[in-house]
């Protein structure tokens, strides 16, 4: 079986070679008003024997073509066309033999002129190579690239390459930066002629700003008039690394963008950058110079919760607020206070320290703050960026009595605004320092306390408690209302004595003295003689006995019984009995 497979193709090989092979047309050289054709000859064909070497000849690239020459010596391989004008010529060549039949092949189709200007598709920067790509050169006789660098002062050549359509070359840390280097191209063919040389491109450079200061953002500024000299780009990708990590995609852009804005840095990250250009119709990306930037932000300010304040007796105001040490220093701090009516007074206030506290004293305003009105902090950093707290109110603490012995305390609440529970704390002041608790975590904004000053004001303060939502129970804040105190005065004072030829006009009458007038309706103050006899009757809380009988007449010295029935402020009836001696 395998006998018959090579026989078969034994029989098959002269078919196979049934056409005649092309020289090897290999270049053009125009000189001295000609231009010279070089070319190679393969081994002779088996055939039959040499004929010639046919020359055609064109003006244009789709002819038609005329036989020029016939060259009759098999050993030939360079051909003279005058060429005075220096006209653009066109050639092919092709051999004839006698065989009959056999197909003839014809050369490349080369021009009289020197190659083609090699079109460079771009220049790119990988790890530490700049990467040159180019082209295929459009004319077929090329067979190498000359690279060379352009400096201020000559085109330096760099290497000859051969078979090839890119070219790396590496850099290290001495070497100027890659993407100020700059190259061009040139095309050369066996006849020793070589192109004009190429356009002059780079690699693209990328630089940027931000990321310091006030400014969070990068701005980043890709040079896209290199890009501009490369093969058509479809668009710029950005890649970003962070502290030396692998580099991931960052965005698409357009491949005219002129800036580029990273906004996701952070503070004290090292970032660096790098965009590909990447060419329509997947002709490669082109890579771009590295650009690294720490980040040096200058924080902002944060929002703080301010959890509240309380004024003094003296009427300073003392707040207290969240301590965050990382909190900038501001560079300006206002005391803001919304009086009733939407008035919005605004003054300088001493600058918070964060990290040793977390109170601040405040002087005394020259105006007080009435109930309903508020007060916060706007603090504005560097940067002129503001923070403003919440609105924070005092407790605001009065007290009346409501009945001899028993006091009414009634109390504004604390206001902040924010999460959590408030509770409050009473206290009595006795002896004007000692605070005494009375009550605690109430809820209420009211009590009332059963004491009878002995002879004196009594006085009273209330604590707020706070404590911020998921707080543990011992981190509460503070916060006491203003001192309010409260004279008791005694409801009702009946004398035991007077006398109608007294000095002092007081005592020269016998009636009831109330710290207020109760009502006239419902009043009335009797005095009766031993005997049972009514001697004075009244209905008007102002009127009292002058000692003087029913019939007009001077009643006689002596003890007399008398009562009493009025309306008490809290609105009960009352009655009261008792005697009083009358002097003469």
């Amino acid at each position: 079986m395998r006998f018959f497979y090579c026989f078969f193709v034994l029989l098959l090989a002269p078919a196979l070679r049934a056409q005649i092979a092309a020289p090897d047309f290999t270049c053009t050289r125009s000189e001295a008003g000609a231009v010279t054709l070089n070319w190679n000859n393969p081994a002779p064909e088996n055939c039959g024997a040499f004929e010639a070497t046919e020359i055609y000849r064109a003006t244009d690239l789709n002819g038609p073509f005329t036989l020029l020459a016939e060259i009759t010596d098999p050993a030939a391989t360079d051909f003279t066309d005058p060429n005075p004008a220096g006209q653009l010529r066109y050639y092919f060549l092709r051999y004839r033999y006698a065989c009959p039949g056999q197909a003839v092949m014809n050369s490349d189709t080369l021009d009289s002129f020197i190659p083609a200007i090699p079109v460079v598709q771009f220049v790119g920067i990988e790890d530490n190579e700049v990467v040159i790509d180019w082209l295929a050169s459009v004319s077929p006789e090329v067979t190498g690239y000359i690279i060379l660098e352009v400096t201020d002062v000559a085109f330096v050549p760099l290497d000859t390459v051969y078979g090839v359509t890119d070219y790396r070359l590496a850099f290290g840390p001495g070497d100027p930066a890659p993407e100020t280097r700059s190259f061009r191209l040139v095309a050369i063919d066996p006849c020793g002629n070589d192109s004009p040389q190429g356009t002059i491109v780079s690699a693209a450079g990328l630089t940027g700003s931000g990321g310091a200061g006030c400014t969070s953002d990068i701005t980043l500024f890709p040079a896209t008039e290199d890009v501009a000299d490369f093969l058509p780009s479809v668009s710029l990708e950005l890649f970003v690394s962070v502290n030396n990590g692998p580099f991931t995609p960052a965005g698409t852009f357009p491949p005219n963008a002129a800036e580029i804005s990273y906004r996701e840095a952070n503070d004290g990250e090292t970032l660096c950058f790098y965009f590909e250009a990447v060419l329509a119709n997947d002709f490669g990306r082109a890579r771009s110079a590295v650009f690294c930037q720490t980040v040096m932000i200058t924080q902002p300010l944060r929002d703080f919760p301010l959890y509240g304040v309380e004024i003094s007796d003296a009427g300073e105001l003392l707040f207290q607020y969240g301590d965050d040490a990382l909190q900038p220093t501001p560079a300006e701090a206002e005391l803001l206070v919304s009086r009733l009516g939407g008035q919005l007074e605004t003054g300088p206030l001493p600058t918070p320290v964060f990290g040793s506290g977390g109170q601040l004293t405040f002087p005394a305003l020259t105006e007080e703050i009435a109930p309903g009105e508020t007060l916060r902090f706007r603090l504005t950093d560097a940067c002129n960026r503001e923070v403003n707290t919440n609105e924070v109110a005092p407790v605001r603490l009065t007290v009346r009595e409501i009945f001899p012995g028993q006091n009414q305390l009634s109390w504004s609440p604390l206001v902040n605004g924010l999460e959590g529970t408030i509770t409050y704390d009473v206290f009595r002041a006795d002896a004007g320092t000692v605070l005494v608790p009375l009550a605690s975590d109430l809820a209420a904004l009211s009590f009332v306390d059963d004491f009878l000053a002995a002879g004196g004001e009594v006085c009273y303060k209330v604590r707020a408690r706070f404590r911020p939502v998921g707080a543990a129970a011992t981190e509460t804040f503070v916060f006491s209302s203003n001192t309010a105190c409260v004279t008791p005065v005694p409801e009702l004072f009946l004398p035991n004595v007077f006398s109608p030829v007294a000095q002092r006009p007081d005592n020269r009458t016998f009636r009831p003295f109330f710290s207020s007038l109760p009502a006239a309706e419902g009043y009335q103050l009797q005095v009766f003689n031993r005997w049972g006899g009514v001697v004075f009757l009244t209905t008007d809380p102002a009127a009292g006995w002058d000692g003087t009988g029913q019939d007009g007449q001077p009643a006689a010295s002596g003890t007399y019984l008398y009562t009493l029935r009025y309306t008490a402020t809290e609105g009960q009836i009352r009655e009261r009995a008792g005697t009083v001696n009358l002097l003469r």
